[in-house]
């Protein structure tokens, strides 16, 4: 009889499997498991708590003053992110079911940066990769159209989740993607359509998107820059 897996222990092999800048703590991490919409467990420490995305996706929002939702990052498989009291504001949650992270004690990786220069190292890494998620951000939201910004995302996506044919399971749904992109969901599924239309793209599903003519969905976020693709557009976007 095959014997059953704790859901920790579990999730404890696939972080294992999984390279990140904190692998020296996987033996001693928490897991967490979440359930889509939940909130994601706050430190009430100063230092708050890190989180490494396991497996799923968390949102991080905020409420607009006309009442609808913005998100203000998107965290998915292999992000980390902190949870500390200047967001109690906003909302950290779960986007998709089973959402699993990684938890970490803000307080122990401070102590431990102060005595370990490699260490600290490390924490610089996962805070340069916040910076970077947020670039990232700003490259699909400076799209002029839907189109544009749903091109841009679907690059970013394909780098980390692509598989050879083109093919991207989407972490997110179309409303969870509108809020992302801060337009209507009738905005995002016309901006899908026209794509599909122009044979761009192909809807495989209700969740999985096949790239396939990349030099036009590149050329679709690059009006600005001819023959340039999302490189060109995060390289005019970076600071000096």
């Amino acid at each position: 009889m095959k014997p059953i897996i704790h859901p920790a222990d579990y999730y404890r092999k696939i972080l294992a499997a999984q390279p990140h800048a904190l692998k020296s703590l996987d033996a001693s991490v928490a897991i967490v498991k979440l359930n889509r919409d939940q909130q994601v467990p706050e430190d009430a420490g100063p230092a708050g708590r890190w989180y490494y995305v396991i497996a799923g996706a968390v949102r991080y929002s905020t409420i607009r003053p006309d009442g609808r939702r913005q998100l203000l990052d998107l965290m998915l498989i292999g992000d980390f992110f902190l949870v500390g009291s200047s967001q109690r504001d906003d909302t950290i949650e779960a986007v998709t079911e089973e959402t699993v992270l990684a938890s970490y004690s803000g307080a122990r990786l401070e102590n431990l940066g102060e005595r370990d220069h490699r260490f600290a190292r490390e924490m610089r890494e996962i805070t340069f990769q916040s910076l970077e998620r947020s670039r990232q951000q700003l490259v699909v939201l400076g799209g002029v159209t839907a189109a544009d910004k749903v091109s841009a995302f679907l690059l970013h996506l394909e780098v980390r989740y692509g598989d050879q044919r083109g093919d991207i399971r989407l972490p997110i749904t179309r409303y969870d993607l509108a809020e992302y992109l801060a337009v209507s969901v009738e905005t995002v599924c016309r901006a899908f359509s026209d794509l599909q239309q122009r044979g761009v793209i192909a809807l495989i599903g209700i969740r999985t998107v096949r790239i396939v003519n990349r030099n036009a969905l590149q050329h679709q976020i690059g009006r600005k820059y001819p023959n340039a693709g999302l490189a060109a557009v995060s390289a005019e976007l970076r600071p000096i």
